[in-house]
């Protein structure tokens, strides 16, 4: 049975999905204040490294930050409850690599999404996850 079979990816995005639904049952009054911010890019730093806020500060459009540690599951949040609404949404950041790792897996399911990142040092990658609402088929 090849299509049942328990391989890395699938055990990955299982991981993924339960960490998600965790994180919207608890995370969703302190993802208001932020949803209610459509217009602005949501920008994040690693404050686990205190050269992440001032890099984060430097990308394009910042005009808040808000620190983040190695877990991505309060920003799943976003995607699920604030995210895409018309335009879509945006999310950047200077963080590890396995933030944008997750949001991007997460939102892949239902949405339309498109991934840009750089690494910056041996820690820390500067990124940019555009989430648009996927088009009903036809």
């Amino acid at each position: 049975m090849p299509g049942t079979a328990i391989t890395r990816r699938r055990l990955l995005a299982t991981g993924v999905h339960v960490t998600a639904a965790l994180a919207l049952g608890g995370q969703l009054a302190s993802a208001e204040p932020l949803a209610a911010e459509p217009a602005d890019i949501v920008t994040y730093y690693d404050s686990r490294f205190p050269h992440s806020r001032p890099l984060a500060r430097l990308l394009s459009h910042t005009s808040r930050l808000y620190a983040i540690g190695g877990d991505a599951s309060p920003l799943l949040t976003q995607i699920g409850f604030g995210g895409p609404r018309g335009r879509g949404l945006r999310l950047q950041g200077v963080t590890t690599e396995s933030i944008p790792f997750c949001l991007e897996q997460f939102a892949r399911r239902c949405h339309d999404v498109r991934i840009e990142s750089r690494r910056l040092d041996r820690d820390l990658f500067a990124w940019t996850l555009t989430i648009r609402v996927r088009a009903p088929a036809a």
